[in-house]
């Protein structure tokens, strides 16, 4: 089987090589040796031993630059094998015959052929050498007269010459089915070992592509607890990248994931949870399962990490639950709201009958009056109470939030130049609309309630620190295209223990209010199918309260909106 044009193109690269490096040592020393090729070069051996020299070097030189042309391989290699076979004949004729030193360049070519062409190239050449000693044999011993030399050598009997050409033919035969048997086996290998690289490289590709697939973060470390691999899913999420980690200490780069899983027993918990800290200062809470990493022995080399990034989950919980919380407590509030109206209702018409009795005094007038504005107070509380208990139907249309941001901004900045605090505004640019499906009146009750909330918190400061900043720009809300609203103030803030009751009813870290401000807040984002969560702050040092609105879609209108992208978004905190 003869080898493929690619790898006979290589081979023929080696046997340029070859030839060069053989004719450099061996003919080159042979003239060197004998100065006298030099002194006397008109004599025809000496002509000829020069000829074959250069000749050789530039038929080497015409090959090479063939095959950078790409000719047909298979008539290059044939060129070249009955150049050699040529050259050796004549290199023979004149340098003593059946005598020669170089006689062995027929077996060399032979194999060389083998190589090249395969079996049937190592027989042919062969056939040739018989020929080529055949007729050495015939100037040897004398039927025909030497084509170079004036003076040939010595005749030799026939049966000598004989007895020569039958050895080296025999031999070279020999050499021809066994370099041709090896050079197919060799093939047959090489073509094995090819298969299987591009096997092992399929393997590879294909590991790799379903590694970086993976939505899970994956990392892998040896027996020191070093990092040796980490997928895209794990750079995603914890924000480092592979350079950064790898040959690094998972202790240094995760502490809390370290001490889990490099444990002595990484299958006792089979689900793990740990909080880490980003590059870039967020929190993530990651859920995580460890195993054993192990060798084609099954020894255990390492452990294997998968992790996943929890965080919107336990956010999703937590409202959950707070909206489970505040649902109970609604109810259960509502009731006892209306059966404190009706006795507020009774003792206010009492209060009004006694005060018409022209004979109460002036000091039970006063007290009388107190009494009326102290129900007149639980009144409006109640009523306030109720609205967020039992919330009126939403009235929504499609609006623009830019529009009625800028509406409400102007309002508030007269309050804002009045208190000497600095409004910070960036509303999202662009030639079409931002626009969601809203209650209008809901949401400038939501967004007037943080203004007032914001302004608050930084008018015990000095003036210059006053600011408070309002955003409005593109994000997602279950994957799908949203509106984000942002207000952040430089305040104190809220601690990170009153997070998780800071839109629970009644509960307010001021010193005067309901606690029913971000309550109703939270109530009618809900209705909005939306969310409003407190963050920590982006631009400022105080607290940052997010409002996300899903944006509105052509299923809900027929005229087509010009929104962010869901893979143009970014996710909401």
């Amino acid at each position: 089987m003869p080898p493929t044009r690619d790898r006979q193109r290589d081979r023929l690269k080696g046997l340029l090589v070859f030839r060069v490096v053989l004719v450099t040592l061996f003919l080159g020393s042979a003239v060197a040796l004998d100065v006298r090729t030099f002194a006397s070069a008109s004599e025809p051996r000496n002509l000829t031993l020069l000829g074959l020299i250069v000749g050789t070097y530039v038929l080497t030189i015409g090959h090479a630059l063939a095959l950078r042309q790409k000719l047909k391989t298979q008539t290059l290699a044939w060129a070249q094998i009955l150049g050699d076979l040529g050259v050796t004949t004549i290199l023979a004729l004149v340098s003593g015959g059946f005598d020669s030193l170089f006689l062995f360049f027929f077996h060399l070519t032979i194999i060389n052929a083998a190589i090249v062409l395969g079996r049937l190239g190592g027989l042919v050449a062969s056939g040739i050498t018989v020929l080529s000693l055949s007729y050495l044999a015939l100037i040897s011993a004398g039927a025909l007269p030497h084509p170079i030399l004036s003076e040939p050598p010595a005749l030799r009997a026939w049966g000598t010459v004989a007895y020569e050409v039958i050895v080296n033919s025999v031999g070279g035969i020999m050499i021809a089915v066994l370099a041709g048997h090896l050079a197919e086996r060799l093939g047959e290998a090489t073509e094995a070992l090819e298969r299987r690289d591009i096997d092992l490289q399929e393997l590879r590709a294909l590991n790799e592509h379903i590694l970086s697939s993976l939505s899970s973060g994956l990392l892998t470390v040896d027996g020191r607890g070093n990092v040796i691999f980490m997928n895209r899913a794990a750079e995603e999420i914890t924000a480092w990248t592979s350079e950064q980690v790898l040959g690094r200490a998972l202790s240094d780069l995760f502490p809390n994931l370290a001490n889990a899983a490099l444990g002595p027993s990484p299958n006792k918990d089979p689900r793990l949870e740990s909080t880490f800290i980003r590059p870039d200062g967020r929190e993530v809470h990651l859920g995580f399962s460890v195993s054993p990493l192990r060798n084609s022995e099954s020894r255990e080399v390492g452990r294997i990490i998968i992790f996943q990034d929890l965080s919107d989950i336990r956010k999703l919980e937590e409202q959950m639950k707070r909206s489970e919380r505040l649902a109970a407590v609604g109810q259960l509030s509502a009731a006892i709201a209306h059966e404190i109206r009706n006795p507020l209702a009774s003792i206010s018409g009492s209060v009004e009958m006694l005060r018409a009795d022209e004979s109460i005094d002036a000091e039970n007038e006063i007290l009388m009056d107190i009494v009326l504005r102290e129900v007149d107070r639980l009144n409006a509380l109640i009523t306030d109470f109720l609205a967020y208990c039992q919330p009126r139907p939403l009235r929504t249309e499609r609006r623009d939030l830019r529009e009625l941001l800028d509406e409400l901004l102007h309002l508030y900045r007269s309050q804002a130049e009045r208190d000497r605090i600095q409004l910070d505004v960036d509303l999202v640019t662009g030639p079409g609309p931002v626009e969601a499906m809203i209650d209008a009146e809901a949401l400038r009750q939501i967004l007037w309630n943080l203004l007032i909330n914001a302004g608050d918190a930084v008018r015990g400061l000095p003036a210059e620190d006053r600011q408070v900043r309002v955003e409005l720009r593109p994000s997602a809300l279950s994957s799908q295209p949203a509106w984000l609203i942002a207000i952040e103030d430089s305040g104190a803030g809220v601690a990170q223990d009153l997070r998780d009751r800071i839109f629970e009813p009644f509960f307010t870290t001021k010193d005067h209010g309901t606690g029913l401000g971000l309550a109703t807040n939270f109530r009618l984002a809900e209705s909005h199918g939306g969310r409003i969560s407190v963050e920590a702050p982006a631009h400022l040092k105080g607290a940052r309260f997010e409002l996300v609105l899903p944006a509105a879609t052509d299923s809900i209108s027929g005229s087509h909106p010009r929104l962010p992208s869901p893979e143009a978004a970014e996710e909401a905190s």
